[in-house]
Formats: C-alpha cells, sequence, structure tokens
C-alpha cells in the first residue's frame, strides 16, 4: 500500500546549498516517505545542474521566477504556473532566470536525488570545481549519469 505524503508546515527538515542554489527537503523518501518532496530556489540566475539522467522520474512545479530547461536536446522557457514531468532515463538540465527561480520538485520511486544532493554538495564545498572526474563518480554512486 503506498503512503500518503501530507504537508502541514512549510519549514524544511533540511536545507543543502548546491549549485547557486538552495535545496529545502520537504519529504525524504530515503527516512520512510513514499517520495522526497523539495523546493529548489535560487535568487540569481544560472542556478541548476548539469545534463544529467537517472533512473527515476521527476515532476517540477514553477512558483514564482523563471527557468530554462533542456530536456533530450530541446530547450523551453518556463515560468511561475508551469509543471515539467520528467520520465526516468531522459537526460535533462536546467538553469534558473534572470530573476532566480522556486520550484517544487517531485522525485519518482526509487530516487537517490537527496541523497546526490548531499554528496554533491559535501564535495563542492571541500574541492575545487576542476574536480569532474570526481563530480561524474558521485552521480554514478547514486544511480544517475552525469551527460559532460
Amino acid at each position: 500500500m503506498h503512503k500518503a505524503i501530507i504537508l502541514r508546515d512549510t519549514v524544511p527538515t533540511e536545507s543543502i546549498d548546491i549549485l547557486g542554489g538552495v535545496i529545502n527537503v520537504m519529504s525524504d523518501a530515503g527516512q520512510g516517505d513514499e517520495q522526497s518532496v523539495t523546493v529548489q530556489e535560487s535568487e540569481k540566475s544560472g542556478f541548476g545542474p548539469p545534463p544529467h539522467s537517472h533512473p527515476w522520474s521527476e515532476t517540477f512545479y514553477v512558483i514564482s521566477g523563471s527557468v530554462d530547461f533542456m530536456l533530450n536536446e530541446n530547450g523551453y522557457h518556463f515560468e511561475a504556473g508551469a509543471m515539467v514531468y520528467i520520465p526516468e532515463h531522459q537526460v535533462h538540465a536546467f538553469q534558473s532566470g534572470v530573476n532566480g527561480v522556486k520550484m517544487i520538485e517531485f522525485t519518482g520511486p526509487g530516487s537517490q536525488a537527496l541523497d546526490l544532493f548531499r554528496s554533491l554538495s559535501t564535495f563542492l564545498k571541500n574541492s575545487s570545481p576542476e574536480e569532474l572526474d570526481r563530480v561524474h563518480q558521485i552521480f554514478s554512486q547514486h544511480g544517475a549519469t552525469l551527460c559532460i
């Protein structure tokens, strides 16, 4: 039986600084929830991951600001009110627009997204950005593929 996720509070259980933005954890599949729910936000442009894929789906809902998504080599611009569903194994990336973005992200079953975010955040805080090979390894350890 599937377990319902009920978010009664807007206070995150954890905040992860990464790639120029903040990922606020609202629900964590690694802690027994059915899926992970995050609020991802940045007040400036350029926040977001490089092209990558993983074996779980993701759904993003844009709360405010704007974001440019790349889905299988096609580019899309989304503003507040837009929703984007990304099936598993699809190459995708996004970057926040000029005034930043705030999005809710829902991950599908089997997601390792939060562990990936935590590992990558820790690595980037303690390393130089030139260590791309290690970034590839971190993605791989969490079931994702970095496509650069």
